[in-house]
This record gives structure tokens, C-alpha cells and sequence, in this order.
């Protein structure tokens, strides 16, 4: 969804995370990156078992270093459109 400027700011676009883990979740709307770099966690995790307790253990409280002011843009992005939000009332 990015601009074709966006999708030149190399430096910044772009986030390194595993394949297999935080990449899947974070595509999926799963977890997100609050500004500062502190991880969010959907509600939805608790769907499944597996990912709610790879969650809980390996991301639980922890932030990434990948998050910048620069960065923020495109988090803000993501948090907005793909990040799965609590439904109200739920």
C-alpha cells in the first residue's frame, strides 16, 4: 500500500524479523509496534493456543529497536490497517 516514494525509503519501510514468528504475526495483524517500539498484542492471539504462547513467551512486555521516529509512519500505517483491533463491546 505503499507510495512508489514509500516504497524507495529502503531505511525505513522495511522491518528484518523471522520468517517463521514475528514476521507472520506482525503481517497478519497479530502484533504491531506502538510508538516508542513497545509490541502489541491483538486479542485474537487467543484464538489459537500455539500463538497465544509463543506470544506470552517470547514477546510478552518487550520492545524492538527497529522503532524510530523516521520508522513511526509507517507503523502508525500498519497499527491503522492491519493490526486486528478488539471489537467493541467484546
Amino acid at each position: 500500500m505503499c507510495s512508489e516514494d514509500e516504497r524507495k525509503d529502503f531505511d525505513n519501510v522495511g522491518m528484518l524479523a523471522y520468517v517463521l514468528g514475528c514476521d507472520s504475526l506482525f503481517e497478519h495483524g497479530f502484533i504491531a509496534i506502538d510508538r516508542g517500539g513497545t509490541i502489541l498484542t491483538s486479542a485474537a492471539i487467543n484464538a489459537t493456543p500455539d500463538v497465544e504462547q509463543f506470544v506470552k513467551d517470547r514477546l510478552d512486555g518487550r520492545t524492538t529497536t527497529w522503532w524510530t521516529p523516521q520508522r513511526e509512519t509507517y507503523f502508525a500505517w500498519h497499527r491503522q490497517h492491519t493490526f486486528i483491533k478488539p471489537h467493541d463491546g467484546a
